[in-house]
């Protein structure tokens, strides 16, 4: 078995990625369902990083593993990338929900007390909506092999392909459904056009910060955060998920273009 997962590393890091999350979103959310909370959601989020760190010390052993840890605390980057993260991306999306056709006329500013509380939520949302979890697979497994073999630009691609199709079951559950556009045949292209965009824009700022976890986990919860957030601020543009996508996708074009399909990528340190 252990010699099946090396030769075949990223097959089987989404293979139980997928078995795992999939089989607990089905059985405990859809068929048998539990009450619809950020709670009783997360453990759907143990597919990638369980998968990611059972594949890291299948390839790399313990100290794959104490690689992989302490790229969650690399912190010593740049300062740019945390402005990218915790204030470029928000405000990207502020500005797409702020564009959406009647979302200004419905501006409600939310009450001191709900303000001084984002901060909390904002770590709530970290630890328990996806961030913290979901990264250790996604960039801290799966992204590295992909580009090694794929280049930057084809490797953020597949990812963002094959995260996006990780949420696919949730698509029966209300709360994700109500959240994403619906179980539509354009609710689900434009989530997936705003899940690749998204991962192409994450991988542009993990290779240029030699890839810290921590970089990447600061700017999925932005992007979660940020759209929750929004949802409160416009009442008439809660969820719309259209505008946005497209929004970000033409970040992601023009980082593409900028950086020549590169994205930071060093073939030598990979």
């Amino acid at each position: 078995m252990i010699q099946l997962l090396r030769r075949h590393p990223l097959i089987s890091f989404f293979v139980m990625a997928y078995a795992i999350s999939w089989t607990y979103v089905i059985a405990f959310l859809v068929v048998w369902p539990l009450p619809d909370t950020i709670v009783t959601d997360t453990p759907e989020l143990l597919g990638p990083v369980v998968a990611g760190f059972v594949m890291t010390a299948v390839m790399g052993g313990r100290a794959g593993v104490r690689q992989l840890l302490r790229r969650f605390v690399m912190w010593r980057v740049r300062a740019v990338w945390y402005l990218y993260a915790l204030v470029a991306i928000p405000a990207l999306y502020l500005i797409a929900v702020a564009l959406v056709p009647g979302a200004l006329g419905s501006f409600k500013a939310p009450p001191l007390t709900m303000s001084l509380l984002y901060p909390v939520f904002f770590i709530v949302v970290l630890v328990l909506d996806g961030p913290l979890l979901e990264e250790p697979g996604w960039r801290g497994f799966a992204l590295p092999r992909l580009q090694a073999r794929w280049g930057a630009l084809l490797g953020a691609v597949i990812l963002g392909i094959m995260w996006a199709g990780w949420h696919a079951p949730q698509y029966f559950t209300k709360t994700f459904a109500a959240a994403n556009g619906g179980l539509s045949v354009s609710g689900v292209i434009v989530f997936l056009l705003a899940v690749v965009s998204f991962s192409v824009l994450i991988t542009w700022a993990f290779n240029n910060t030699g890839g810290s976890l921590l970089i990447a986990i600061l700017i999925h919860t932005a992007i979660n955060f940020t759209q929750a957030f929004t949802s409160d601020l416009f009442p008439a543009a809660a969820y719309n998920e259209v505008v946005p996508a497209a929004v970000f996708g033409t970040a992601a074009v023009i980082v593409v273009i900028a950086t020549r399909g590169r994205l930071g990528f060093k073939q030598a340190a990979a």
